[in-house]
């Protein structure tokens, strides 16, 4: 039996939890099946995920990205108002320079505690992760891809890490080299988000046309057959980021 934790919406409040958040989709599912982390919150990655979800559950699911169409400059945005201090692991090592270069120069007050590439052994990662502990973040983000991305951010709270952990999949690669933002605004505004990445990522053609809808059938026998439980979930909506001053 997996027990699917969801989250129904974004909200600011979240970033003071001790908590392993990710992002589910079609693709993406296919990692609960073989293992499935207990101890992390979902999010719905992309429309046709929040409406799956939210017909079977019977409440209203919104989508939930961890990229610029979504909540990562709310993120950014409220840790730099806040003083919190982000970590952030993966993509190539020349990808994740130009990508901390580019989040340095659109938010100058952001405070990056540390950072390192996404290729690393077992007993590195036990390295990475003490010294994830030792920056005093308070923000994780986390790009491994599905699974491993999961299993690193739980091992990093098991390891003393007391903040909020998000797993962001492709999303420091894709903004390292974008002149803007990876996704154009009108590609974003017409939702044609899934056939952009098509069209800029080859090798994601087959997430979409095979993996999509292999993993939509079997998650839905799943659930019909029971072994599926979902609980959903809806954190305080606050208006806004408040700065936080010293009393």
């Amino acid at each position: 039996m997996i027990d699917l934790e969801l989250i129904g919406h974004y909200a600011p409040n979240l970033l003071d939890a001790n908590k392993a958040f990710s992002f589910i989709n079609f693709a993406s599912v296919g990692s609960l099946f073989d293992r499935h982390p207990t101890s992390i919150t979902y999010f719905c990655d992309g429309m046709l995920m929040s409406t799956f979800m939210s017909r079977i559950t019977g409440r209203t699911i919104s989508r939930v990205s961890f990229d610029f169409t979504s909540i990562a400059d709310s993120v950014f945005s409220c840790a730099e108002k806040q003083g919190k201090r982000l970590y952030f692991v993966g993509a190539r090592q020349a990808e994740l320079d130009l990508f901390i270069d580019k989040i340095k120069a659109r938010y100058p007050a952001l405070i990056i505690a540390g950072h390192h590439n996404g290729y690393f052994d077992a007993a590195q990662a036990a390295c990475i992760q003490a010294d994830i502990c030792r920056s005093e973040a308070n923000i994780l983000i986390v790009g491994l891809g599905a699974g491993l991305q999961e299993q690193f951010e739980q091992d990093a709270l098991r390891a003393g890490f007391t903040g909020v952990a998000f797993t962001c999949g492709g999303f420091i690669r894709q903004e390292a080299t974008a002149t803007h933002h990876y996704y154009p605004e009108l590609v974003n505004r017409l939702h044609l988000r899934a056939f952009y990445r098509m069209y800029r990522e080859p090798h994601t053609i087959k997430r979409y046309l095979i993996d999509y809808p292999t993993n939509f059938v079997q998650l839905l026998l799943m659930i019909i057959r029971r072994k599926v439980t979902i609980n959903v979930t809806y954190p305080e909506r606050l208006d806004q980021c408040t700065l936080i001053t010293e009393q």
